[in-house]
């Protein structure tokens, strides 16, 4: 927003130098002819007196009001363009504040979770009905749009990211089957992948059978050094060896690096319950352990895991067993059943048409803003 509002102001600037610099040059003709026209009136012999010096009086005259005229409307282009920026700024700053505002009604709503320790889809902060949609504020309004859904009807709220991968702590097991089902790269090709994640995030310089560490990246045509640390963003993995764009954007709304690190049983798509390596039955055990009665997210009647602890016991009669022994050994240091941060689309308007902004935000469970990025 600060970037774009600078390119405008600078804009705006050079449009008025380029003004000034008109009228300056269209003053200086017209004065120019008009000491010409006065030089020639001398030349010819005008007495300075009587009716002759009552005509060049007249004539002075006439000039004067004539530059006075080009240079009020100058003066009054250059006010007006200067007023119709102004609201313009005006519009989008207001805007930007509205935006800035819809973030801190969702720290609101994340305040109002009336079970903390543990988050499902059915908590208050995916409930439409918590004034998502085209909130009034401040003369304007915002929306805060689910970006996780993908669907033709629009959903509106927030979207935890531990339903996502996380790219710093995931399991390379867990990246393998993300290649392969959202790839649909072979096995080979998604465990060289996914052990170049590994290297790549790692920080010792031991290279897997199938990975890349500093030596290949150095001896690349545009090198650069292996990262050896945790990826700052996700747009890191187009710098790892056999990522290519094409698979960058399919795994994009899959993964991040953001929240505990760890995978919500409660929240994680169908796709991400996957790459945990279940059957498609455990899969779907957990989907109709969640969904409850109605068998349908985000209503009364859902049933999100309260504790870990409790994965046996409550979806012993939904998951086959095979998969409950998977769940638990994971659940030691890469699942849980409570979220930390939080993604949002926000639409925020004011005034005209150039008071609107749009952007993807996310904040933690206490409000903080870790991203924003204007769309």
């Amino acid at each position: 927003m600060s970037f774009c509002i600078s390119r405008l102001l600078k804009n705006s600037q050079d449009t008025q130098a380029a003004q000034k610099g008109a009228d300056a040059r269209q003053a200086t003709e017209q004065m120019r002819l008009f000491q010409q026209l006065v030089r020639r009136g001398t030349a010819l012999g005008y007495p300075r007196c009587g009716y002759q010096t009552q005509g060049s009086i007249l004539l002075y005259v006439v000039w004067a009001v004539v530059i006075l005229s080009v240079f009020a409307s100058s003066v009054g282009s250059q006010a007006l363009f200067a007023l119709n920026l102004s609201e313009r700024l005006s519009d989008e700053l207001q805007a930007e504040y509205i935006a800035r505002g819809a973030t801190h009604y969702a720290a609101l709503t994340l305040q109002r979770d009336t079970t903390p320790s543990f988050d499902g889809l059915n908590d208050v902060w995916v409930n439409p009905s918590s004034g998502f949609h085209q909130h009034p504020l401040a003369g304007g309004w915002f929306t805060i749009k689910d970006t996780s859904h993908s669907g033709e009807d629009q959903r509106y709220g927030l979207a935890d990211e531990e339903r996502r991968i996380n790219l710093n702590t995931a399991p390379i097991e867990v990246l393998q089957e993300l290649m392969e089902i959202i790839g649909a790269l072979s096995p080979e090709e998604a465990t060289a992948i996914s052990q170049a994640i590994g290297d790549w995030r790692d920080e010792d310089d031991q290279q897997r059978p199938l990975g890349a560490e500093g030596f290949y990246y150095r001896s690349l045509r545009k090198a650069y050094d292996c990262k050896n640390g945790p990826f700052e963003n996700v747009e890191e993995l187009l710098l790892v060896k056999g990522l290519s764009r094409e698979l960058y954007r399919s795994l994009e709304p899959y993964v991040t690096v953001y929240g505990s690190g760890r995978m919500n049983l409660n929240t994680a798509s169908p796709v991400v319950l996957r790459t945990l390596g279940l059957s498609e039955a455990g899969v779907r055990g957990i989907l109709d352990f969640r969904q409850g009665e109605d068998q349908q997210d985000r209503t009364e009647d859902d049933r999100p895991l309260s504790s870990l602890g409790a994965i046996e016991s409550e979806l012993k009669s939904y998951v086959p067993q095979e998969d409950i022994v998977r769940l638990m050994r994971l659940s030691q240091e890469f699942l849980t059943i409570r979220s930390e941060a939080f993604r949002m689309e926000i639409e925020a308007a004011y005034g005209g048409p150039s008071g609107h902004v749009q952007g993807i935000c996310i904040i933690d469970r206490q409000g903080r803003v870790k991203l924003w990025s204007v769309l």
